[in-house]
């Protein structure tokens, strides 16, 4: 595996044979998402993720209203010219979901097929509450790294992961400052505008595979359905036993079961 920055873009390339595939993290989150999933297809896809600016080891962007869906379509195409590929697949989890499906939108004749894994198709209610309280906040800034790691939590909170490898997890993601230790990702990515889904998908043209956990508390299987069905060619997937946060807990599943939907795209 090895990693480069492009554009303010920060790339790791795991290599090998196979189709090019492309991986991207939700809010906060960052390319370590996928560490568990990419060996599995090994000699499958030629795999490679990106973090997105703001977050992981890529560049922040300057500006109050920086983070839009536009601006992180432009990482994955930027990450798509570093690899020097005209067709790739397109993996996104959570929010990298949602920015998965803008890209194939705008850029579908570049893609054999995106796949969107257990996203929020729009705020409702009880979240924007929570989501305003967190985007209020100021950049958090710690003493010492021990301290920060213990403030670290998955939201939602459901996940198949022990403490040690949650923290260590949690390790990625943080940072010395000048100020403190801080997390990598800017809090910022939070003012990120979450509109509704539905009247995007069926303009997204290309194959698309839907993933949901099983015991996701973000995506119901009753939403997955009604999204799979606005999709001109989309198809559905649940993985037992995992929540929302599905490259973590259920690695090997997950893995098979993109597998499997990409040997049917096209060439």
């Amino acid at each position: 595996m090895t990693s480069k920055k492009t554009g303010g873009v920060h790339l790791r390339d795991w290599g090998g044979p196979g189709a090019p595939l492309l991986l991207t993290h939700g809010m906060a989150a960052h390319t370590h998402w996928w560490d568990a999933v990419v060996p599995r297809w090994k000699g499958v896809f030629h795999a490679a993720a990106l973090d997105f600016r703001g977050h992981g080891d890529s560049d922040w962007l300057p500006g109050e209203e920086a983070y839009v869906s536009a601006r992180w379509v432009e990482d994955i195409e930027a990450a798509r010219s570093a690899m020097g590929w005209e067709r790739f697949i397109l993996v996104g989890h959570s929010m990298g979901a949602r920015i998965a499906l803008d890209y194939a939108e705008r850029h579908g004749d570049r893609l054999r097929g995106v796949c969107a894994i257990d996203f929020l198709p729009e705020f409702y209610e009880s979240r924007t509450r929570t989501h305003e309280k967190v985007r209020s906040r100021a950049q958090p800034v710690y003493a010492d790294e021990e301290t920060m790691l213990a403030k670290f939590r998955l939201q939602p909170p459901g996940t198949l992961l022990d403490e040690k490898a949650l923290r260590e997890l949690g390790r990625h993601g943080v940072k010395k400052t000048e100020a403190g230790w801080s997390w990598k990702f800017d809090w910022r990515s939070f003012l990120f505008p979450y509109g509704p889904v539905w009247e995007q998908l069926p303009k997204v043209a290309v194959d698309a595979l839907i993933v949901r956990g099983e015991h996701s508390t973000i995506m119901t299987r009753e939403v997955m359905d009604r999204i799979v069905a606005a999709l001109p060619r989309g198809r559905g997937a649940e993985i037992a036993g995992a929540h929302h946060h599905i490259p973590l807990d259920t690695p090997a599943p997950l893995a098979a079961a993109v597998s499997a939907w990409a040997a049917s795209l096209p060439a």
